[in-house]
């Protein structure tokens, strides 16, 4: 067994990212939570778990309106000890719902894990949904945060931050409303005109809202907004609370009008999902769309899951060093988090946990440093994880590690319908979906397809501008010495290097420009590929290579790469119609604003993974399912048009190359 160890701070270490404001929680009488930044309480002193059913599940006539529902919606302001969503989980369980619940909260101030659980635990009937709860709760940190649980039953999208930015930044189209933030008296910012009418804007046509308060300017703003709205009987001392509906959708503004075209939209028909590769990018897929409920068909001509480079002997999670704020950094961060997750809820997917990244020299370290996460450290720290005196600096990713690939894959296609050793020779359209057309000459037919296949995604889209590269990597494995065993945990430094694992080491990886990649040439395994990755290694960490044994072996993949290194999520654009679109659309429209209409009916991609997939894969899975099935959307409405698989094209178009 490896031993525990801690590691020590470097001086060097510059810190994540702000985390977010502190509620200055206290105790009333042992057993009530209490802010002390506004002066009030999380829920009522008679009962908090009676108070949220009288509140917000009779107020908005739950469970009945979700019966029968195959997805149902409730957006929330103000998560605070979890109690609400705890009792909605519990009450979608006992009434026996098969489908997806989505629960999207927006939180300014969240609570740190121990006072949740102190919270909940007055509550007993609820403690085994909160433990759950309570093991998958993120870190105290702005942004969009995915968790799932109950099987994949129940989707819980918190979003930190302050409440009109996060709002503008969350696309969701809600069933129902619980408006539950501290008193408006008290926290004003919460119950403004402006936050009402992002509400409505993020609301199905007959959305109902709830909250607990009674007081004469919510009501108005309310009504003002588009709810009808009515005084309902309150819990305990309290007597009034409000309820409301939406007659219809009212009109909305020219901000509102700009957020909901990039609001998740079901653009194709209900029926069969066919997905086109079997590796991490199709099984993420998979997973996600079959946790919904969507009958999904997984097809692949390997014999087996993993299918090309998801195959590689040594799949790792590390963190893209981006921290600019960006809606690209935000997406790579959200990535990490929900990777390593994810994969915690699959049964023996690591092969070691933790990564020790020293980057590619002391600025690129440092720059990993930075990310949320990190942990720094110092020379000593380092030793402990590679074994051998060095003066190198790093940075720790507990989250991190290798990951037993085939596992991985295997796991996230449990219970999903997967075809294997036929591929998919062509694709046509129909009037209600795609006709198949397989390697056997058989014929099947789905209203969804998506292409998860590598760099044969741009031959099956008709969409060449999708612009894809493949990449070849080999790596190699080392036999093991004395030294090099006392290696607790994987290494990166631009390459790779992870513990012993069946008798040696994986050391990684050549990265080169593949032009004849249909030939099948780029699977032979070479020898200068070896000689090039121990040249890489002895050049960075020269003493860890001489401590490496000789070379045993070696295995080749083929990434899809993307020329911005960021992957390809979305719907596959008709190139002449996006083309056409887009000049249109130079005159003051973005690209992020183009929908439907000129992408090609029911296809959808997710490729151009690069290097990175075991990283991006998860979250681009559950991006991708969004748009599909209309759910809330897992990250920022920044983010979706950065990968979108027509922003090469926009760019040339742009550019005057097109």
């Amino acid at each position: 067994m490896r031993p525990v160890f801690a590691l020590r701070a470097s001086p060097r270490y510059h810190g994540a990212m702000a985390n977010l404001l502190d509620p200055n929680l206290f105790w009333r009488g042992d057993a009530v939570p209490v802010s002390g930044r506004f002066d009030d309480s999380y829920y009522s002193a008679e009962n908090g778990l009676s108070e949220t059913r009288h509140v917000f599940l009779a107020g908005n006539d739950l469970p009945d309106r979700w019966r029968g529902r195959s997805r149902f919606t409730i957006g929330e302001l103000g998560f605070g000890t979890g109690l609400n969503f705890l009792a909605t989980w519990k009450s979608w369980r006992d009434s026996g719902q098969t489908g997806q619940l989505s629960f999207v909260s927006v939180e300014g101030y969240p609570l740190e894990t121990d006072a949740l659980g102190r919270a909940t635990a007055a509550f007993p009937e609820i403690g085994e949904l909160a433990r759950a709860l309570i093991d998958q709760l993120p870190p105290r940190r702005s942004g969009h945060h995915l968790l799932r649980l109950d099987g994949g039953r129940i989707e819980l999208l918190l979003v930190y931050g302050e409440v009109e930015s996060a709002l503008d930044e969350t696309a969701l189209a809600a069933d129902a409303w619980y408006l539950d933030g501290f008193a408006p008296a008290r926290n004003p910012e919460m119950w403004t005109p402006g936050v009402m009418s992002r509400v409505v804007a993020r609301s199905r046509p007959y959305a109902t809202v709830a909250t607990f308060t009674a007081a004469g300017a919510v009501r108005r703003d309310l009504i003002d907004a588009g709810f009808t709205m009515e005084k309902r009987r309150g819990f305990g001392s309290k007597r009034e609370c409000l309820a409301g509906q939406l007659t219809a959708q009212p009109e909305r503004g020219a901000q509102e009008v700009s957020q909901a075209a990039r609001m998740p939209q079901t653009c194709v028909p209900d029926g069969p999902v066919a997905i086109i590769g079997a590796g991490i990018a199709g099984m993420s897929t998979a997973r996600a769309l079959n946790d919904a409920g969507a009958e999904v068909t997984v097809y692949d001509r390997h014999s087996s899951v993993g299918g090309g480079a998801s195959k590689t002997p040594a799949g790792l999670l590390q963190p893209r060093p981006l921290n600019d704020g960006s809606p690209l950094a935000a997406f790579f961060h959200a990535a990490f988090e929900f990777a390593a997750r994810s994969y915690d809820a699959l049964d023996q997917a690591w092969s070691s946990r933790g990564v020790l990244v020293l980057g590619r020299d002391a600025e690129d370290c440092t720059r990993y440093q930075a990310l949320p996460g990190a942990e720094a450290v110092d020379a000593a720290g380092c030793q402990l994880v590679g074994g051998v005196l060095t003066d190198e600096f790093g940075a720790w990713f507990a989250a991190g590690g290798a990951l037993d690939t085939l596992k991985v894959c295997a796991a996230l296609g449990d219970g999903v319908r997967i075809r294997f050793g036929i591929g998919v020779t062509h694709l046509v359209p129909q009037k209600d979906g795609w006709r198949l057309h397989l390697e056997d000459s058989s014929v099947h037919e789905a209203a969804v397809v998506i292409l998860a296949n590598g760099i044969d995604a741009m031959t099956l889209s008709d969409f060449p501008a999708m612009a894809l590269s493949a990449n070849r990597g080999q790596i190699s494995y080392l036999a093991a010495t004395p030294v090099s065993d006392r290696i607790i945990a994987p290494i990166t430094f631009g390459g790779y290097l992870t513990p012993v694992a069946d008798g040696a080491h994986v050391l990684g990886s050549t990265f080169d420009r593949e032009a004849d990649w249909s030939s099948g040439s780029w699977s032979v395994v070479r020898e200068n590929g070896h000689r090039r990755n121990l040249e890489s290694i002895a050049k960075r960490l020269p003493i860890l290579a001489a401590a490496l044994g000789n070379v045993t072996g070696g295995w080749t993949g083929l990434r899809a790469t993307t020329p911005d290194r960021a992957p390809v999520v979305g719907p596959v654009p008709d190139g002449a119609a996006f083309a056409s679109a887009f000049s249109v659309m130079q005159n003051g429209g973005e690209v992020g604003d183009l929908i439907c209409d000129v992408n090609q009916p029911g296809l959808f991609v997710l490729s151009g993974l690069g290097s990175r997939g075991f990283l991006t894969a998860p979250l681009a899975g559950e991006i991708l399912a969004s748009q599909i099935l209309g759910r809330p959307l897992p990250v920022p409405v920044g983010v979706p048009p950065l990968l979108q698989p027509g922003r090469f094209l926009a760019r040339n178009i742009k550019k005057g190359r097109a």
